[in-house]
């Protein structure tokens, strides 16, 4: 059953020019979905390219799962099913792409979604990864390790470094490649099926820092979520650049959040929370993993 469902999601994404296939890792019949960036028809590249689908590949990737799968909110995954494969969607960053033209395409659809949203980013924010890749469209990785693992994944702290040693940077990007602002976000969860989760409240790389500020971005994040969305807010994380640790497990635990995405395992102790590799990223092409 796993290898047909593995053989079945292979040839429904491929029916999309969504560039190479990522290696799948096979758990059983539940399937997570995450995108980043929506691209507008007709509007040029800009960021981190690999970040943005475009949108009528988008669209398509949405028929093609839909025809072999259940696509249910982030939240309910895990419920009995009638025996078909369960799939749920999410979007980090709350790019205003994905929040307008992503969940147009899912209410076209009548498909749930959850956004994950680092509160503290909304508003026309363009986040640091974007602003350095734009004119290349790819950011270095020598860059990427330093600005994730020495400067925290900060955008303060990488914008200043980047501005001493005079790296190129834009934050002239087009407003689908910007964050969305609070009115934006709150009108597509008017939509039903469209929830919010947490992304910390600055998309800090909770692997790199102290406990004490660990529970400050889960806690804020949270609190905001819940007192402008309501029961809209899902008790969810997904950890900023799918990085996690066992004392991120632990605080998230502790505040409440009820699962976590990420790209590395629970330990035993904190297990059950966070189910491990849930994570899937899709940027050009779709990544895929199974538990």
């Amino acid at each position: 059953m796993r290898s047909a469902l593995k053989q079945r999601v292979e040839r429904a994404l491929s029916w999309v020019p969504v560039g190479r296939m990522a290696r799948h890792r096979i758990r059983g019949k539940r399937l997570i979905l995450a995108y980043h960036g929506i691209v507008p028809e007709g509007a040029a590249p800009a960021g981190e390219r690999s970040l943005f689908v475009n949108q009528r590949d988008f669209a398509a990737q949405l028929d093609a799962v839909s025809a072999i799968a259940d696509i249910v909110g982030l939240d309910r995954l895990d419920e009995p099913g009638d025996g078909r494969p369960r799939v749920a969607i999410t979007f980090d960053d709350a790019y205003r792409g994905a929040v307008n033209e992503g969940v147009a395409e899912l209410l076209a659809r009548g498909l749930p979604a959850t956004i994950f949203v680092a509160p503290g980013r909304l508003n026309d924010h363009v986040f640091w990864w974007d602003a350095l890749s734009e004119g290349s469209g790819e950011l270095n990785e020598t860059v990427r390790h330093h600005a994730l693992h020495k400067l925290l994944g900060s955008d303060e702290r990488v914008r200043g470094w980047a501005a001493m040693i005079r790296l190129p940077s834009s934050d002239k990007l087009p407003a689908y490649a910007q964050s969305a602002t609070y009115a934006e976000l709150r009108a597509a969860l008017q939509h039903p099926g469209i929830t919010v989760g947490s992304h910390t409240w600055s998309h800090a790389n909770l692997a790199a820092l102290a406990a004490v500020d660990i529970t400050a971005e889960l806690e804020r994040s949270r609190d905001w979520l819940r007192g402008a969305f309501g029961e809209k807010a899902i008790p969810w994380i997904a950890y900023p650049y799918g990085l996690d640790s066992d004392e991120a497990h632990r605080a998230a635990a502790t505040a409440g959040y009820a699962g976590g995405l990420g790209i590395g395992a629970a330990s035993p102790e904190t297990k059950p929370y966070p189910k491990p590799d849930q994570t899937v990223k899709a940027n050009f092409r779709v990544e895929i993993q199974y538990y």
